[in-house]
């Protein structure tokens, strides 16, 4: 009698391990976006599972991410796929890659670059977050991903095998990101500009102060020889009417930044091209 409660605690147990597996299991962050069972660096890191760069292409690519992440604590990661999968090139592919796979709190700031390279379903994404979401704003991110973007086009246009082009990429991308985040904060927050703006009125308001200590010598009536002139009559003519009409902007870009999943705010640029 005591085997078989045994062995039914053991099949028991064994049901509610199996259990446990399937439910807590860890669930693919979108179909197609990462290779299953890749191996995924998330510090100063580049994943190329796209097999675009070399081990010493690599190497020195992860040796300027490290620089930037010991000088100012910036983790600079980049994930290049080849996908056709529709879900590994929309913009929530990155984000949900981020939020699961980096520590996003452990830096002052994180910069990803992802790229699909798949010519039916390329795409091109920068994000920024932390610190990297104001000195890489929506419209530098994107600004950055459109010059990123020419080398892809231009590397895929050319002899399929010279990937010279790409290296071209990463170095663009490393040192622009390099540059600005380099920039010193306070020069991007309100109180910066309020302060200019003070400034610069302050400046206006003495200049205009100084130029008016002049004494007036002459008036209206200097030049006029009151016995001989004067008003005779006045009126009004009407000319025309001015009507000034404001064209309504209509903006159909699906870019920008925001907050993920996760609830991290990060800036964003770029997409499918």
């Amino acid at each position: 009698m005591t085997g078989r409660k045994r062995i039914k605690g053991f099949v028991l147990c064994s049901l509610l391990f199996m259990f446990s597996a399937l439910f807590f299991r860890v669930q693919p962050v979108s179909a197609g976006s990462l290779p299953p069972g890749a191996e995924i660096k998330s510090e100063s890191a580049v994943n190329d599972y796209a097999a675009v760069y070399t081990g010493e292409q690599i190497a020195a690519f992860e040796q300027k991410m490290q620089a930037m992440r010991e000088e100012y604590d910036c983790n600079v990661v980049a994930f290049l796929i080849n996908s056709d999968e529709w879900s590994a090139s929309a913009p929530s592919a990155p984000e949900l890659v981020s939020e699961r796979y980096l520590d996003l709190d452990a830096h002052k700031s994180t910069v990803v670059l992802w790229l699909n390279i798949c010519p039916r379903n390329r795409t091109l994404d920068v994000l920024g977050y932390g610190t990297a979401e104001r000195k890489i704003d929506d419209s530098d991110a994107d600004e950055l991903a459109i010059k990123l973007q020419d080398y892809v086009k231009r590397q895929q246009s050319g002899s399929p095998g010279d990937f010279s082009l790409y290296v071209e990429m990463m170095d663009t991308f490393l040192s622009e990101t390099d540059a600005e985040m380099r920039k010193p904060f306070f020069y991007l927050t309100w109180q910066f500009h309020l302060l200019l703006g003070a400034v610069a009125g302050l400046i206006v308001i003495l200049v205009l102060l100084r130029n008016v200590g002049g004494k007036m010598t002459t008036n209206g009536m200097t030049y006029m020889d009151q016995s001989n002139s004067g008003l005779i009559g006045r009126r009004d003519i009407y000319t025309h009417t001015t009507y000034v009409r404001t064209k309504k902007s209509s903006s159909s870009s699906s870019g920008g930044g925001g907050r993920s999943r996760g609830g991290h705010s990060h800036s964003h640029g770029g997409g499918r091209f």
